[in-house]
């Protein structure tokens, strides 16, 4: 489970195998995460075990379609009715966007999760 004592940004992707729009939007995501990283976000793409620095922004990928009921209570709590969904939480905010946006749409949400972060 990961430790999110220390963080004040959390963005999330859901998104499904062998989903079309899915499978055209992740690249693209991670694209746009790495650029960001290169002029020095502290982005990090978080696998199960890895630890989060102080200040880090974890970025989540999860499976809308898992049959895990703590997942899908997760995506029920923020409204998740399609894939895919980017999601990005605050201590009492959630912003989101919905489907395969293009990257200018990626980066004002990342810009919104750096700006949280501060």
């Amino acid at each position: 489970m990961i430790d999110l004592r220390t963080t004040r940004v959390l963005v999330v992707v859901w998104a499904m195998p062998g989903c079309g729009a899915c499978d055209e939007y992740t690249p693209v995501f991670l694209k746009r995460i790495n650029a960001f990283k290169k002029a020095g976000a502290p982005f990090h793409v978080w696998q199960p075990g890895d630890v989060l620095a102080p200040g880090q922004i974890p970025v989540m990928f999860y499976d809308a379609s898992a049959e895990n009921e703590e997942l899908q209570a997760f995506a029920d709590q923020l409204k998740v009715t399609g894939t895919p969904t980017t999601c990005v939480l605050t201590h009492g905010s959630v912003s989101k966007v919905e489907g395969s946006v293009p990257a200018e749409k990626i980066d004002k949400l990342l810009q919104s999760a750096i700006s949280s972060n501060r």
